[in-house]
């Protein structure tokens, strides 16, 4: 399912496939990202979608502008290959998290651009 935007810039980036989680909390939709523990809301799917990509592009924003993206990623359990050419790696739910997050909420994967 396509969800995220790629990030634009004219610096190299490097396509990665996030998992994210939409589940209804109360009278609102959530969109929850575990691999940035990064989330949104909105009164419906398509608005949580809309401002968790809103959220995205300003995490990476103010990391790039801060120099901390690669120190963040690499705390939240990412894994960084340099060689033979850069490659970032998220962390993934494991089977229980994956069937307990079908049960419970909608589950869909979306690629997004990452600034190396």
């Amino acid at each position: 399912m396509k969800f995220l935007n790629s990030f634009k810039r004219e610096d190299n980036t490097i396509t990665v496939t996030l998992e994210v989680m939409l589940y209804e909390e109360g009278d609102y939709s959530v969109a929850y990202c575990p691999a940035l523990e990064l989330s949104a809301y909105g009164d419906n799917n398509k608005t949580a979608k809309s401002e968790f990509k809103a959220a995205l592009t300003i995490f990476i924003e103010e990391t790039m502008v801060r120099g901390t993206l690669e120190k963040e990623l690499l705390s939240l359990g990412w894994a960084l290959q340099k060689v033979p050419e850069a490659k970032y790696e998220p962390p993934r739910l494991n089977m229980e998290e994956l069937l307990a997050a079908k049960h419970h909420s909608k589950l869909f994967t979306g690629n997004v651009a990452i600034p190396v």
